[in-house]
Order: structure tokens, then sequence, then C-alpha cells
């Protein structure tokens, strides 16, 4: 099977992730998406998220409906730093995802920024890159080392982001179509980023 590995914080997941996740499924024949929410991210130092918790319920949520997406709680059981090489290992190693081909999805931003993650050299051994392009990310600017092992998707640009919705949570103002209508209703009931 042909799996592909979507890391991030997903604090909240939001429609801007499912349709960039369903359109590289679709394009690269994907069997499943795995939806992977870092316990730990390792470049976002000092910042306070929603519970893992949250945001793995969140997720749940907003995969519902979908039988190609799939949630991973990988790196909150592994715990430590969420390296995303430690998780491409982790299912290298795992008997039931030993024998699978992986695609990693990250976004044009990550790409400019993948000289300091861990071992990057070993992610390109291990796994298809591919690169989500996004407006404002000028690829080109990326070590050409990394730019010439990657695969680079274009995708619908989607003007959403988790930062922008929390402030608007934040204001009081609407995320209705932001967010799935399951994912709104979590955030009220729990009171999330107010």
């Amino acid at each position: 099977m042909k799996i592909g590995i979507f890391g991030g914080t997903f604090d909240p997941i939001h429609m801007g992730h499912l349709i960039v996740a369903e359109t590289v499924r679709s394009d690269f024949q994907l069997d499943r998406i795995l939806f992977i929410p870092a316990s730990k991210p390792p470049h976002k130092p000092g910042r306070t998220f929603a519970s893992f918790t949250d945001r793995k319920s969140m997720i749940k949520q907003a995969l519902k409906d979908n039988p190609f997406f799939q949630l991973s709680d990988v790196e909150h059981r592994r715990s430590g730093v969420s390296y995303t090489i430690d998780t491409i290992r982790w299912f290298q190693k795992s008997k039931i995802w030993e024998k699978h081909i992986f695609f990693l999805l990250i976004g044009a931003d990550s790409l400019l920024e993948l000289s300091t993650w861990k071992d990057p050299d070993d992610i390109f051994k291990s796994v298809r890159v591919l690169v989500l392009r996004r407006p404002g990310s000028d690829i080109t600017k990326s070590e050409k080392r990394y730019l010439e092992k990657v695969t680079i998707v274009d995708v619908p640009h989607i003007d959403i982001s988790s930062t922008k919705i929390r402030n608007r949570i934040g204001r009081n103002q609407t995320v209705r179509y932001w967010v799935p209508e399951a994912v709104e209703r979590y955030i009220h009931k729990k009171g999330l980023y107010r």
C-alpha cells in the first residue's frame, strides 16, 4: 500500500488540511493518509497548544467521513520531541507498516527550513517527499540538494490557517466552513481558543 504521512500541530485541523490531503491522495493514488498530530513540535518552542487530547479529538471528528483518512497518535505514544524522521523510522520498523511505501507531505515553508530538521538526509532515503506549493513560499530559495529530491505538488490554495482560526475565535468571530462542522461544535463545547 502507498501511505501518506501528514504531520502537524493541527491546532485546530481545518478545511485547508482536508482539501490538500484529499487532493494529494487522489493525484498520487495513495491508499491512505495518516494524520499525525505532533505531541511536542520541535520548531514551535514556547507556544501553547490545545491539549493533545483535544487536538486528537478534533482530528478524529474531521476524518470520520473519509475512509482513506486515518488518525495516528504515534508521536504522543512515542513521547519526547516529535521529530519527523523518528516517526518515519517507527512506521518502517512496525510489523503492521513495514512493507508499505511512504510519502511525506510537507508545506513549501517546511522545505525552506528542512536543513534545521533532525537527520533531513535520512528522510529522503526513507520516503518520497511531496511538497505542497504555497503562495508566498519561494521554493527556489531552498537548498538545491533538497529541491532536487522532492516532488512539488500543486494543490488548491485555501487561505485558511489554524492561527487565523484561533484569532477569529478569540475575537468571537465565526469559523463556520473554515473547519468541519463537528470540529466547530467541539471547539465551542470545550471553550477552546478563548
